[in-house]
């Protein structure tokens, strides 16, 4: 059990000496002196605790957002993190309403920076949750190629009514992703009156991640969903320029 166990850290210790390319099973296999099949395994497990994330079938492993999460030393959307601390502080003063910045794994929606609201009442989210169960985690899903939401949908199945009751069936699916890129952003009204409003971060064209504002229903009449909305993008905006 000790030689798995450190079998698994050297495996993470490698992937970590290189993060800026994914690392093939046949490379970590070889440079570890494993046998690739106790290679692979011990790969599925960290997988599936988030410590390494799988690109894609064959194109590699690469650090997951767990060992972000636990030690704040990794580089995992670093980059992204960075740019977004200061302007997502200015748009939570000026909105005085929980921001969030989170990026799609898999089927969840992962917050990696949230700025809460100064109120007695305010919006907590959870760091890990469903993509279909949140407005930035719809608009990430959104984002992605029909290709890669296929793919999704071959993996993770459609959304269930208590996740997405608009997108339970494949037609009622691809006609809520066809809304949200059609209007640019997500927006979400929850079973306990909580209101979410989601647009993407993009580098290069392509997005990154989901910048996003949570208040709770009875206080959007402060704002009104335009001055959310162009506020959001705005910060959004404001990121890109300094990735």
């Amino acid at each position: 059990m000790i030689q798995v166990i450190r079998r698994a850290f050297d495996i993470i210790e490698y992937i970590a000496s290189d993060t800026s390319k994914a690392h093939s099973l046949s490379e970590i296999a070889t440079s570890l002196g494993l046998n690739q099949a106790t290679c692979a395994n011990i790969l599925k497990t960290l997988v599936e605790r988030n410590f390494v994330e799988q690109i894609g079938f064959k194109k590699g492993y690469k650090l997951g957002y767990m060992i972000y999460r636990l030690g704040r030393i990794g580089t995992f959307d670093d980059q992204l993190l960075k740019a977004s601390i200061e302007p997502m502080e200015h748009l939570r003063n000026q909105l005085n309403e929980t921001c969030l910045l989170a990026v799609l794994r898999k089927q969840n929606r992962v917050v990696i920076h949230q700025s809460n609201a100064e109120r007695d009442l305010m919006v907590k989210s959870a760091i890990e949750k469903n993509a279909y169960i949140s407005a930035s985690g719809r608009f990430l899903l959104a984002s992605l190629s029909d290709e890669e939401l296929t793919e999704h949908i071959e993996l993770y199945g459609l959304p269930k009514s208590d996740e997405w009751p608009e997108a339970i069936s494949n037609v009622k699916f691809w006609e809520q992703i066809k809304r949200i890129r059609y209007d640019g952003f997500s927006k979400q009204v929850t079973s306990t009156h909580i209101i979410g409003f989601a647009y993407g971060i993009r580098s290069k064209g392509r997005v990154m991640g989901s910048l996003s504002v949570y208040l709770p229903l009875s206080r959007l009449i402060e704002h009104g969903e335009k001055e959310i909305i162009a506020a959001t993008i705005s910060t959004a905006l404001r990121i890109e320029q300094s990735i």
